[in-house]
């Protein structure tokens, strides 16, 4: 299945630690064809270290429309320890194979017990934790402007968007439910410039086998909210058929897009505003 962006064929974006087999494998289980590839793509990214890119790409791998590849990233998060995507395989517990459902389970029962052996300082949800960052980003649900956007994949969206500002150099991303008062604590104390991402999936469009998605994000101060800048992007999935799983390839495609030019968004407010 290609995914394109603006015309061209889209590529996840490494993070930086991230060599070209981790990209060359992720882009096997994104878009082949093949559920043994894809199935054994998953495989091999658990034997890497676990990098937030490829969590990212297993996680999206427990909603593959093939059991085997839904399996085989279950277990891989298994053995990534990968406490972060707990959230994510409770969500596929009710999957309807019962080979997935016994991966999933083992993986949660693992990776709850290296949960609870972690620090409870792991993350400080209020202060950030990267000496060298600079921006507190909070992040918004996203909405729907036709309304017709499942609810589940609006929120497969936020933490889409959530993955990848975290793979911005210098930001923390501020809690969900946060107060003003929370955050302006936050930003004062550790002398960040503060922003918020308001995202809009704009339409979803399902026309001849393939899905086409146009997303905005508006980036505005944080706590105030005030507009900076919007920031557009569109991404078709071809041959992918329709439903709820091109859509979100298509939606992430889009977003991916979009947030491209966000670490220049960054840094014009810090122009503009004089940091």
């Amino acid at each position: 299945m290609a995914l394109l962006i603006g015309g061209l064929l889209w590529e996840a974006p490494a993070a930086a630690q991230a060599d070209a087999r981790t990209d060359y494998l992720v882009r096997l289980l994104q878009t082949s064809r093949t559920f043994r590839v894809r199935a054994q793509a998953a495989l091999s990214l658990g034997r890497l270290r676990s990098f937030p890119q490829i969590v990212e790409a297993l996680t999206g791998a427990l909603r593959d429309e093939h059991p085997a590849v839904r399996t085989a990233a279950a277990s891989s998060l298994e053995q990534l320890g990968a406490a972060e995507a707990l959230g994510a395989l409770r969500s596929a517990r009710s999957d309807r194979d019962s080979t997935v459902r016994s991966a999933v389970s083992r993986a949660i029962r693992s990776l709850e017990r290296v949960a609870r052996t972690r620090p409870r300082t792991e993350p400080v949800p209020t202060e950030p934790s990267a000496a060298d960052a600079r921006y507190y980003v909070g992040v918004g649900m996203p909405g729907s402007s036709n309304g017709d956007v499942d609810h589940r994949i609006l929120g497969q969206a936020r933490e889409f968007i959530e993955t990848r500002v975290r793979s911005i150099d210098g930001v923390v991303v501020a809690p969900a439910q946060e107060s003003s008062t929370q955050a302006r604590r936050v930003l004062s104390r550790n002398r960040l410039t503060g922003y918020y991402l308001d995202s809009s999936i704009v339409r979803v469009e399902r026309t001849g086998g393939n899905t086409r998605a146009v997303v905005s994000v508006i980036v505005g101060t944080y706590p105030g909210r005030d507009m900076r800048v919007i920031l557009q992007g569109a991404a078709t999935v071809q041959g992918g058929g329709s439903g709820p799983r091109a859509d979100q390839q298509a939606i992430e495609g889009a977003l991916t897009g979009a947030l491209r030019r966000l670490p220049q968004a960054f840094a014009a407010g810090d122009a503009r505003d004089g940091g």
